[in-house]
């Protein structure tokens, strides 16, 4: 065996390759506990990307469903609010026309409008976030009036009169109905056009109070001095069921609804936005939407059945009239007979600063339909139409068969001698009974005033009679 010197030299080297082969060993073990690591941050990380992902997508739909049901809401609260103020208003009018009348067909007319627009406010009083003391005081005032109006026509129905006391609890009901008036439509001006929020000004504070109610003002025993009532009816009389005869019984869906309002009732406007708000389901029932054109906002309402539009409601611009009223009536008439009302005509018409009311019926053969009364509201300023209702058309518009067995010239015989005829008519009319008869219209010029008279066309006996009066500058018939 051969013997070799370990030299210094040889021992540094082995020493060298030893520290070498760890330093290798150690690196080699560092990089695999590196790679056992990665994949576990790479899950780590996906799982926790998944997470937040989750997390995310969970909040988007809550957030979008927030979102939807607060338009939703906005569009309710938006539609009864506006609702109530507009029958404040008629309710205003109609106690103005009362104060005027003077037989008892006309005073019970009136009673059932009064009755109709307590029904509508107290609608809208129950639907609004307002605060309690405000409902309550409120609500009791317009059922009582409700109530009033209910017992006064069971007294005129069996041929007695009012007594001096009761027609002047109407001048005392007036009064404050002109003070709700006030403070209503004070909150109401401007409202639209500041694009107010019912769903944020619904927030009640500390106090039970929130912006809405503090805009309505005080309607509380203390700040209104309300009248003794002597009737106190119930919280809302419902309207009597109506059979829907003008409408086919096949529904549409709520696509072809929005499709209709869209290509049809909007045609000729490229900047319209339609969004779906509710279905409201009643003898009429309809898909309820808002439609947004040039900044303006209206609430529209299409019928489920036969796919017909039913109501549009909204406000008129201030300023001066542009358009006439020939020319507004001209624009009704247009309106409705593009969008699926057939041969109207404008039967009546009136002028409210600058705001014309026109009524239309269909006019078949010379005769006009009355019971399929359709209503627009055009504003003569920005000359569009900004008001559509069409509950009576589809409640009546059906095919009829239509008999006049006694002429024209007998008919006139029976006005007498002291009026001049400025106009005669056929016409279909309905009876406070509901029943339909054919009629021919006169409207006659006499020494106190026009009256409008309808005579059966059948058995010659006066049906109607009414009398052109004006009411604050604005002429209604009574």
């Amino acid at each position: 065996m051969d013997n070799k010197k370990i030299t210094s030299v040889d021992y540094n080297e082995a020493k060298e390759n030893n520290q070498s082969k760890v330093n290798e060993d150690k690196k080699t073990k560092q990089k695999s506990n590196a790679q056992k690591i990665i994949p576990v941050l790479i899950v780590t990380i996906v799982s926790l990307l998944i997470i937040l992902t989750c997390v995310l997508i969970a909040y988007y739909q809550i957030y979008n469903s927030s979102k939807q049901n607060a338009n939703v809401l906005e569009g309710v609260y938006t539609a009864s609010y506006y609702s109530m103020v507009d029958n404040v208003n008629n309710l205003a009018v109609d106690l103005s026309k009362y104060a005027t009348l003077n037989t008892k067909q006309s005073k019970l007319s009136t009673m059932q409008d009064m009755m109709q627009d307590c029904n509508y406010i107290l609608a809208g009083l129950s639907v609004l976030p307002i605060d309690e003391e405000n409902v309550v005081s409120a609500t009791k005032f317009f059922n009582q009036v409700n109530g009033v109006c209910e017992a006064y026509s069971t007294v005129l129905n069996k041929g007695e009169d009012l007594t001096v006391e009761q027609e002047l609890l109407f001048d005392r009901i007036a009064i404050v109905v002109g003070e709700i008036k006030s403070n209503f439509n004070e909150q109401s001006f401007g409202m639209y056009d500041s694009n107010f929020n019912f769903v944020d000004a619904s927030v009640f504070d500390g106090t039970g109070m929130n912006e809405l109610s503090a805009g309505m003002g005080n309607l509380t025993s203390e700040a209104i001095e309300y009248p003794s009532m002597i009737f106190d009816g119930p919280f809302s009389t419902a309207l009597e069921t109506a059979e829907v005869k003008g409408l086919p019984e096949k529904e549409i869906t709520e696509a072809e609804a929005r499709n209709y309002l869209q290509n049809t009732v909007y045609s000729n406007r490229k900047d319209v936005e339609i969004s779906f708000l509710q279905e409201t389901n009643g003898d009429i029932s309809t898909y309820d939407y808002e439609v947004s054109v040039d900044d303006k906002k209206f609430n529209a309402q299409v019928s489920k059945r036969g796919g017909l539009l039913i109501t549009i409601s909204g406000y008129a611009e201030g300023g001066d009239p542009i358009i006439s009223k020939e020319e507004a009536q001209e624009m009704a008439k247009n309106f409705a007979n593009n969008i699926g009302f057939e041969s109207m005509e404008s039967v009546w018409q009136e002028v409210n600063q600058n705001v014309a009311y026109i009524n239309l019926a269909p006019v078949i053969d010379g005769v006009i339909m009355y019971p399929d009364l359709v209503k627009v509201k055009v504003d003569l300023t920005a000359q569009e139409i900004i008001g559509f209702e069409a509950v009576n058309y589809a409640l009546n518009h059906v095919d009829r068969e239509i008999e006049f067995n006694a002429s024209v010239d007998e008919a006139e015989k029976l006005l007498g001698f002291d009026y001049i005829v400025i106009k005669s008519s056929k016409a279909i009319i309905r009876l406070d009974s509901g029943t339909e008869i054919s009629a021919y219209e006169f409207i006659t010029e006499r020494i106190d005033g026009v009256y409008f008279y309808y005579i059966d066309a059948n058995t010659l006996e006066f049906a109607k009679t009414m009398k052109l009066v004006t009411v604050k500058d604005v002429e209604k018939l009574i």
